[in-house]
């Protein structure tokens, strides 16, 4: 018997593949949004089949599985889509399958088959995999994190890549909260949200600057692409800059270059204490 998380917003949908799923031996876990979806993943991401509709509320079934395929790439992911819309076809290889609705109960029986003995022989692997990285990675770059984000979809989409790092940051949700633990404990690297309620990110930057003592490697995370946002972002005291949307790759290599950084100034610190 194998997990499979469906995502529609459709509560008779849900129950119509529900039913279907249980009649073929499998373990349906149901969820009715995207944003619920994610939360479901974050709290155990041990699922070996994904079913989602196209077209949902606030986040459809090509953004929720773009934000899945970052954090977890072993899950294969099955869409169903309506008649005629064709905007999948503008993001190959996110999807093991695409579906046109209504979909025949043996059509759909057979690709949840074919997906299920494909996940299986990799699954175990890519996990072991990414254990042993995440491992590498905190032995050779072991860092303090405080993680400034004030949007509860992006916390997990951020905390769940740093997990997969082998890092545990402390979440901090508005400015005044990491001007707060910022003080109260010496991190090495704050991934600050530039626009944050309370105080932004540059203004919480321009405040720790001026103080004495340790100094955390800050970076940038913000929506904004522009040239002049980044400036705007150094000239605050920031040392890095990362736009959204947050890739697994992308975070990861902030996390290096920020690892790099700081033993850089710890040889340089050294030397001057000689």
């Amino acid at each position: 018997m194998s997990k499979i998380l469906v995502v529609d917003d459709n509560a008779t949908n849900l129950t119509i593949i529900k039913s279907q799923l249980e009649q073929w031996q499998q373990i349906p876990y149901l969820a009715s949004s995207g944003k619920e979806a994610l939360f479901i993943l974050s709290e155990n991401s041990d699922f070996d089949l994904i079913i989602s509709d196209m077209h949902m509320p606030e986040m459809d079934g090509i953004e929720m599985s773009t934000k899945i395929r970052e954090l977890y790439p072993h899950i294969p992911i099955i869409l169903l889509s309506s008649l005629g819309d064709e905007s999948h076809k503008n993001y190959p290889g996110l999807f093991a399958s695409i579906l046109t609705k209504p979909v025949r109960h043996q059509v759909l029986y057979t690709h949840i088959l074919n997906q299920l003995k494909q996940s299986n022989k990799i699954t175990s692997e890519l996990k072991k995999e990414s254990q042993t990285h995440a491992t590498k990675n905190l032995a050779h770059n072991p860092l303090s994190i405080l993680l400034a984000e004030d949007d509860s979809t992006n916390q997990d989409v951020e905390i769940r890549i740093l997990n997969k790092l082998g890092y545990y940051p402390d979440l901090a949700q508005d400015g005044r909260e990491v001007l707060q633990m910022s003080e109260a404990k010496n991190y090495d690297v704050i991934l600050m949200d530039v626009q944050m309620p309370e105080v932004d990110g540059r203004e919480v930057t321009r405040i720790i600057r001026k103080r004495k003592g340790h100094q955390p490697i800050i970076a940038a995370i913000t929506a904004n692409a522009m040239q002049g946002d980044q400036d705007e972002c150094i000239a605050a005291g920031m040392d890095e800059y990362l736009a959204k949307p947050i890739s697994y790759k992308k975070l990861a290599a902030l996390i290096e270059k920020c690892a790099g950084k700081i033993k850089e100034l710890n040889v340089v610190a050294r030397n001057e204490s000689n």
